[in-house]
């Protein structure tokens, strides 16, 4: 059972590092104060530095003469490939199925772009505001030719107004 008093994994990883020389500097120096101050960490580097001591008495076992050829023998063909060792050529088969993919996804791209090239260009013209064509331009024409008077008037209420025959009386201009 554990103990409320112990430390937690980063006050144990900081007493570690430092037990193993891994800490220098001011952070070494703030786990020696630590050490001095705090009987709780005291206690758990004694239990460490004690645990270490024990690892000198184990016995060591030495590794078979054939363990370094064979781990060397392991690695080499994954870092480069070795020139005695054959090479592994995939199947005929396989050659076969990477081409289909490689032509079906190559396929599926160009659908993709085509796909995409025609619901832009039918977008554009299905959204965008058109220019008027000839049809609307002649039947409109008395209002073009007549377009730098409606400047000059604010509002097109005013218009109306003077189109009103009752605004002037009688024919002006008919006597």
């Amino acid at each position: 059972m554990s103990q409320p008093s112990q430390l937690n994994e980063q006050e144990r990883a900081d007493l570690v590092a430092f037990l193993d020389g891994e800490l220098t500097g001011e952070a070494a120096r703030a786990v020696e104060a630590r050490i001095s101050l705090d009987p709780r960490y005291r206690a758990e580097a004694q239990t460490l530095k004690r645990t270490w001591d024990l690892l000198d008495f184990l016995p060591r076992s030495e590794p078979s003469p054939s363990f370094t050829e064979r781990t060397l023998s392991k690695v080499a063909p994954i870092q480069k490939p070795d020139t005695q060792t054959r090479e592994r050529t995939p199947a005929p088969q396989t050659q076969s199925r990477r081409r289909r993919l490689r032509a079906l996804l190559a396929a599926g791209w160009a659908a993709a772009v085509v796909l995409v090239a025609s619901a832009g260009y039918h977008g554009y013209h299905g959204l965008a505001p058109r220019e008027p064509g000839e049809q609307e331009l002649i039947r409109d024409l008395r209002l073009i030719e007549s377009k730098r008077y409606y400047d000059l008037t604010e509002d097109i209420d005013f218009l109306r107004q003077l189109d009103d025959p009752d605004l002037f009386g009688e024919d002006a201009g008919g006597s």
